[in-house]
């Protein structure tokens, strides 16, 4: 797979994770334009380097709603933060 399809796939299953664990990635992003970018790739590039992507796509293929991201997302911290 090519860096930017990784890319690709990554930032969709991070904010496929995101819808089903009901956190919005945009809060704060947006009162905060200058770190938006770099904290968007941040999370993207932490998605990136998980080795447990295939399971993380059929978790979500499985369930539409999540109380909270499996231990093995590396963003989890993100993901679990309801605020």
């Amino acid at each position: 797979m090519g860096l930017f399809s990784k890319l690709n796939k990554s930032a969709a299953l991070m904010n496929g994770m995101a819808q089903r664990v009901g956190v919005d990635l945009s809060a704060g992003m947006l009162t905060s334009t200058h770190q938006a970018a770099p904290a968007y790739r941040n999370l993207v590039l932490r998605c990136a380097g998980c080795s447990e992507q295939a399971a993380c796509e059929v978790l979500q293929a499985d369930h539409d709603h999540l109380d909270a991201a499996p231990g093995y997302c590396r963003n989890a911290d993100r993901m679990n933060a309801k605020d």
